[in-house]
């Protein structure tokens, strides 16, 4: 046999061989067609009636049926319980203290002696020079002590009566424009954390520091309590402006896209609309809704970053 008839048979077989290892990978193909795939009538195939295979998503979510209630702003601030009706007490000329005859808490009457001031200078020698309560009360404060030069401008004591308790606060400029006598106010005191005593503005101040911008407020407690002493630190939660009837919701229940600000509101099928809103004021976290909703609708607070114009929930 010659090498050229050899050759071809050996090409033959190669050819044979590749030919059958493409139909075995070629995928079979079933009379009909597949399930879903275009029959011959170009029709999709799949389940009766056009239903889809894949099932609806339901969103988990937490709601709120909007009701009116009391939607309250407040500032807080620091202040100091001093007694009522304290004032300071000044000598009557220059000088050194010498004596002090009181102390701090000390019950004076008026006239009693309180201290002595030396006015005597190098040189030249003056009889102690005293200083008098001008009202009756308690020492509720002295600032200096012997030896301190004092005039006639330096207070030495501080008399009040502190049957009588106030507190003194200021409020910054900025937030004086709400301020009024008679405003509430939550205290709370260092000595006892867990418990809250009520105050009310007895008295806002007509001048604003020009050195610190605040204004002085004076609340007193509406209850006597033996606990409260002058010159205790008191933390004030102090109550300003009321809006009452108020719809109010968190305010992360609120999404805003391309300066658009909605909410999620839950119809009787269980799926949202995404509706429009206008916010109010924001306290702690609570906003005030002014339009947009209505009373006895209920609305997404929690699950709404997930949701969709339409889709469907469900309440936990």
């Amino acid at each position: 046999m010659s090498k050229k008839k050899i050759f071809s048979r050996i090409l033959l077989v190669v050819v044979v061989i590749a030919v059958v290892a493409l139909v075995a990978v070629l995928p079979g193909k079933k009379a009909g067609g597949m399930p879903g795939a275009p029959g011959r009538d170009g029709v999709s195939g799949g389940l009766p009636g056009g239903l889809s295979q894949q099932n609806e998503t339901v969103y988990s979510v937490k709601s709120k049926v909007l009701k009116p209630e009391d939607h309250v702003e407040y500032l807080t601030m620091n202040g100091s319980i001093q007694a009522n009706n304290t004032i300071s007490v000044y000598p009557m000329m220059s000088g050194k203290i010498t004596k002090v005859f009181v102390t701090l808490g000390s019950n004076v009457k008026k006239g009693d002696k309180l201290a002595e001031i030396d006015p005597s200078t190098p040189g030249s020698f003056y009889e102690a020079s005293p200083v008098y309560a001008p009202i009756s009360g308690t020492i509720t404060a002295l600032p200096l002590t012997v030896g301190t030069s004092v005039n006639s401008t330096t207070a030495v004591a501080q008399i009040g009566n502190i049957n009588e308790l106030q507190i003194k606060a200021r409020v910054p400029e900025r937030d004086i424009a709400v301020l009024e006598n008679d405003q509430k106010a939550d205290v709370s005191l260092v000595a006892y954390k867990n418990e809250t005593f009520t105050a009310r503005v007895i008295r806002v101040s007509p001048i604003v520091d020009e050195v610190s911008r605040t204004k002085e407020i004076y609340l007193s407690f509406d209850k006597d309590d033996a606990r409260i002493n002058a010159g205790m630190y008191a933390k004030i939660k102090l109550y300003t402006i009321t809006h009452p009837n108020a719809l109010v919701i968190p305010y992360d229940a609120v999404q805003t896209i391309d300066g658009k600000t909605f909410v999620y509101v839950i119809n009787d099928d269980s799926t949202v609309t995404e509706t429009e809103v206008e916010l109010g004021v924001n306290v702690d976290g609570q906003v005030q809704i002014l339009s947009g909703v209505t009373e006895g609708q209920k609305v997404v607070i929690s699950g709404s970053q997930s949701l969709t114009n339409g889709a469907k929930v469900k309440e936990i």
